[in-house]
């Protein structure tokens, strides 16, 4: 399986934190929320066709809402394949970090 961009990981562990309310704004909501940084609409959107054609995630539209003038959302969750990415990139990341801890940043380096 190839490695996901950070963006990717980012994006998918959106989808899984949100199950199944994730919806474009609220994708682009939730990585601000996370990560402190605010991804374009172009941006999200391009990783999502990306993600959808590499069956890591689906579409589907939601219900018409008469809040949105009867427009409906379109929804995404992640496949099986989404989610085994995901769990792959958890244990390359364990196993990158191993035996790193907090206070292994304190000792630092000096130049």
């Amino acid at each position: 399986m190839k490695d996901l961009t950070k963006v990717e990981e980012t994006i998918l562990l959106s989808i899984f934190r949100m199950e199944e309310d994730a919806y474009g704004v609220s994708i682009k909501r939730q990585i601000r929320k996370v990560t402190g940084r605010d991804y374009l609409y172009s941006t999200l959107y391009t990783a999502l066709d990306q993600l959808t054609r590499k069956d890591y995630i689906k579409k589907y539209w939601g219900d018409p809402s008469p809040r949105r003038g009867g427009k409906r959302k379109l929804f995404f969750r992640l496949t099986r394949n989404g989610l085994n990415a995901l769990e792959d990139a958890f244990r390359k990341h364990q196993s990158v970090w191993s035996g790193i801890s907090k206070d292994s940043f304190r000792k630092g380096y000096s130049k």
